[in-house]
């Protein structure tokens, strides 16, 4: 495109193309040569292309019905699952708009949303859910078929308030005749509780189908019923679950590891080797390291594994000594999936799949993955003999229910005006203008940007059954892969931005150059945007984002002329965005998760707006957000590639390690997350606190986040929420006051709450001083 520095012209030529942007000198970007965007394969394209256009546009009931017509399942299973995948957008819907309602009480709402299903359909027996530790319980109303369904119907509750990934995982079992509880006894009960028991009480490998549903960016069906695994997107405009994954097939070996590092402390000594091995190459010895995820939910890391490869584990530890993930409403579903898509699932020991639970809710050692990375991790813990923690470790877990405490819970909420979940954000901006925050014309900025969100939600909801997933054979500017939806996204942010009349220079992760917008009428913001944050996690359908940052122009602004020269052009779009943190008129994200939340600040505080899907208007649902300081038992969160630890300097390894230790106090560990997605990670620091670590390292001396357009912004929303975003080698310089050399200058960052920062301010000095 013109617009896109592809200019046609001899690089001297003036010109101005019909899109109002100006040119620059030809074979300025890479853009020019980029192959077109095929979004949707073509009858004419291979076999393989044909395959995987026929099962687009299959719903999940024609799906059971061709299943049953060929024996794989019967119809009162058919009957079952429908009612799960109903009971799976019901529990979605309120994930997505009601996460923030202090008067929902969402794992409650998803408990009972999940039993009713199971109870109306008619084709259950037994029932057990893994939530508060209830019992299972028998369905009197039965009339036909007598299967036992277990599940855990939210999956993940930690990450509800964050609006990242949560999901509901289930199973469903053949009853066993000689349990099945006898009604015509009055009175009974206790027989009829042993007999549920019984019932419930099965191996994995007995399981006929299994599953999970995913709350993220898209909502995903996974199932298999025995034949392979198959997964289903959930179509808002037509209210169904399409095919969208066909027989997935995890690969032999992958890159990617995902466990809980703040537990290390309390680990065996056979685990600590695995991981340390992983991040030396895993089955390679000194190979590429693995990269490291985990995002907190079970579902979330498994469909990643799924896709991706790699291995997820849940292991024993001194505060769990016996595991953390239920044998039967967890673990077992998991490994049926796992071993159906070609992997494996172990205790550590062992298939996962042949171990019968004692009791409904007995917990498990859990690892799931790549076959060759499952057989890795069960021969270096057998040469440990033992993945039982240290006595000395189970000790010092005397403060186990403090640390389940901590990991299972979120920031109490303050109380909630009465704009919240009813002003709009339209409503909002205009009281900011009022107040003098703003003007109107960063107010109609804004308004484009929410647009521009709301359509890349909806590509980002729907990419794996509209073709929108998998690379566009291009590259950026850094020599990233980039994604079909990173090109379609970058196209809707700068049409938007340069229908808005309001900026006169425009900066894209996605460009080589910035763009020059010739009919800037008023305002001549320059705006800057990452359009999609994370797109690696785009095909896992896991938190992505959108970042931005509104610079106010300076006072020396070099204006844009129509009889300016290419060269010239691009020399004034240069130095008008060459600007510091401090120079923000607004700044802010869109996270694309189980909600779609636009979080924003223009110098007064930070706000936070979810998009209502019924009206499409993003609703007021963070109300001036300040980041918890972290205490003894609050805000123990911490955030960064573990896998690329090896490659920090000596003084951040060990902060980790001081992390993991339980930080100054030696208390409580500090829980680890990390999706790997910046709008992610920062996301549930600014909810609750911690610390998100971006250090440089030896691959990446100056850092891996943007400047201009990633790192200036986070840092602008962390102080206007009282907490602190700095770099450098004792990380005391504010990344704010950094003025970028060029604009898609890379720097490392540290954000989190003030004592978090303040707390790593003084770690380095006394390792500087030592």
């Amino acid at each position: 495109r013109a617009r896109r520095m592809a200019a046609v012209a001899p690089a001297v030529a003036l010109r101005r193309d019909g899109r109002g942007c100006f040119g620059t000198p030809a074979g300025s970007s890479r853009r020019a040569s980029r192959a077109p965007l095929v979004v949707r394969a073509s009858s004419t394209n291979t076999a393989k292309a044909k395959a995987k256009s026929s099962v687009l546009g299959t719903t999940f009931t024609n799906w059971l019905l061709n299943e049953e017509k060929h024996g794989r399942i019967d119809a009162d299973m058919a009957v079952l699952l429908s009612s799960i995948s109903v009971a799976c957008k019901k529990i979605s819907a309120a994930v997505r708009t009601d996460y923030y309602k202090q008067d929902v009480d969402l794992p409650k709402r998803a408990n009972e949303l999940f039993k009713d299903a199971m109870v109306g359909c008619g084709r259950t027996g037994v029932i057990a859910s893994a939530a508060n530790d209830q019992p299972p319980f028998a369905v009197e109303e039965s009339f036909a078929g007598n299967r036992v369904v277990v599940f855990d119907p939210l999956d993940g509750v930690t990450n509800v308030d964050a609006a990242v990934c949560t999901g509901s995982i289930f199973g469903v079992y053949q009853g066993k005749s000689e349990c099945v509880p006898d009604w015509s006894k009055d009175g009974n009960n206790e027989s009829i509780d042993q007999a549920c028991v019984a019932n419930a009480c099965n191996p994995g490998k007995n399981l006929q189908a299994a599953g999970y549903c995913m709350y993220s960016s898209s909502t995903i069906l996974m199932l298999t019923v025995g034949d392979g695994v198959f997964g289903f997107t959930y179509d808002p405009s037509v209210g169904e679950f399409i095919n969208s994954h066909e027989r997935v097939t995890i690969p032999k070996r992958g890159k990617i590891y995902s466990i809980n590092e703040g537990n290390r402390d309390g680990w065996s000594v056979g685990v600590k080797n695995w991981v340390d091995a992983l991040k030396n190459g895993g089955p390679d010895a000194n190979g590429k390291p693995y990269s490291a995820r985990y995002i907190g939910s079970l579902v979330a890391d498994v469909h990643r594994t799924l896709l991706y490869g790699g291995v997820c584990a849940q292991t024993a530890s001194s505060q769990n000594p016996e595991g953390r993930l239920r044998l039967l409403t967890e673990a077992g579903p998991m490994a049926f999936v796992a071993e159906q898509a070609g992997g494996k699932a172990s205790t550590g020991f062992g298939r996962a799949l042949d171990v019968t639970p004692n009791s409904v809710h007995q917990r498990t050692p859990f690892f799931l993955g790549s076959p060759e990375e499952v057989d890795f991790v069960e021969k270096t813990l057998g040469a440990e003999g033992s993945d039982k923690p240290t006595k000395e470790k189970q000790a010092k877990a005397t403060a186990s229910d403090s640390s389940k405490a901590t990991d299972a819970s979120s920031p109490s909420k303050r109380p909630a005006s009465e704009k919240v979940g009813t002003e709009t954000l339209s409503t909002w901006m205009f009281r900011q203008e009022q107040q003098g925050h703003m003007d109107a014309d960063l107010a109609v900025i804004i308004n484009s940007i929410s647009v521009a969100c709301k359509r890349i939600s909806n590509l980002v909801a729907t990419a794996p059954i509209a073709g929108l997933t998998g690379l566009a054979d291009s590259t950026n500017e850094s020599g990233d892969e980039q994604k079909k939806l990173d090109i379609i996204s970058n196209d809707i942010f700068c049409d938007a931005m340069k229908d808005t009349s309001r900026c006169a220079v425009i900066v894209t992760e996605e460009e080589d150059v910035p763009l020059g917008v010739a009919d800037c009428v008023s305002g001549d913001y320059v705006v800057c945007f990452d359009p999609i944050d994370g797109s690696s996690n785009i095909d896992a359908a896991v938190p992505t984002g959108s970042i931005w940052g509104v610079y106010k122009p300076a006072a020396d602004e070099c204006k844009l002329n129509l009889d300016d020269t290419p060269d010239t052009v691009l020399e004034k779009c240069v130095k008008n965005a060459q600007k510091t943190g401090e120079s923000l008129a607004c700044a802010g994200y869109v996270l694309y998760s189980s909600s779609t939340v636009m979080m924003l600040t223009v110098g007064a505080g930070v706000f936070g707006f979810t998009l209502e899907w019924t009206t499409g208007e993003f609703v007021l649902s963070h109300e001036d957000v300040k980041i918890p300081e972290t205490t003894a038992f609050d805000g123990r969160w911490y955030s960064g590639n573990q896998g690329n630890v090896d490659k920090w300097a000596p003084e951040m390894r060990a902060y980790a390690a001081h992390l993991q230790n339980g930080g100054s106090e030696k208390e409580t560990p500090f829980v680890y997350r990390y999706v790997g997605a910046l709008v992610g990670d920062f996301h549930r620091t600014l909810l609750f606190g911690g610390i998100w670590l971006y250090p440089p390292d030896s691959s990446a001396p100056e850092g891996k986040a943007r400047l201009l357009y990633e790192v200036a912004p986070m840092g602008f929303m962390a102080e206007q929420a009282g907490g602190m975003a700095t770099r450098g080698g004792l990380a005391l310089q504010r990344v704010v006051e950094v003025t970028p050399e060029h604009i898609h200058q890379r720097s490392p960052m540290f954000v989190g709450s003030k004592s978090m920062v303040v707390g790593l301010q003084r770690f380095l000095a006394k390792k500087a001083e030592a």
